[in-house]
Parts: C-alpha cells; structure tokens; sequence
C-alpha cells in the first residue's frame, strides 16, 4: 500500500510500479483498467470496437488481466455468472465482523456496569 502514499500504479500484470498518469505500464506494455485505440480514445475493458472512432478490437491496447476476479454462478438466472469472490474471503469478513461486535457488546456491558 506504500505505492498509494507515493503517487504510483502498481501494475496488475508484472507488479511494477508507475506513475499515476501515464496510459501504459513502462515494463509490460499493458494498459492500466482500459483499452486506448491507436487514435488516443480511451475505453471500457470489454469494448469490441472504439466508442469514439469505432475501430476494431484488434486496433486497440491490451488491459490488464485481473488475477483477483472470480465467477460465481447467478443465484437466480441459469447460464449466467458474474464476478464473485472467494468462499475464504466471506469466512473471513463474518469473522472480523462477530468480532467487533462482541468487542462493542463487552465495552457496553462494562460502561453500563459502572455506571
């Protein structure tokens, strides 16, 4: 997280790290969250063609892959999926949020106690 306090792009492909406004990562080549066509225009990741100019897909830089993204099945339309997380990560968000309730619930009880 030393990179936010620095100004700079931790790049998602190769890891290294970059000024904030540049389009490109200086090692890799890839394009930070957006594809650029060659004319400059920048778009959506999941373009086919430029909203701008309308060039082809093929004409245009190639984002980043998020390693991070995970599918999950739609809970309610079949064939359908859309980005989830991992099983682990929601063990870990109830566990941290029990805990700071039980936290509060402890400090109340020993407020009211004292009073």
């Amino acid at each position: 997280m030393l990179y936010l306090l620095l100004h700079k792009k931790k790049c998602k492909n190769c890891g290294k790290l970059t000024r904030k406004d540049v389009l490109f990562c200086w090692f890799c080549g890839c394009s930070f969250d957006q594809r650029i066509c060659v004319s400059g225009h920048r778009n959506p990741h999941w373009v086919q063609h430029c909203l701008s100019c309308g060039k082809d897909r093929s004409l245009m830089s190639r984002p980043h892959t998020s390693k991070e993204l995970s599918f999950a099945p739609h809970p309610t339309k079949p064939f359908t999926y859309v980005p989830g997380r991992r099983k682990a990560d929601h063990i870990f968000a109830w566990f941290a949020v029990c805990l700071g309730a039980a936290i509060l619930w402890y400090m109340a009880f020993i407020i009211a106690r004292t009073l």
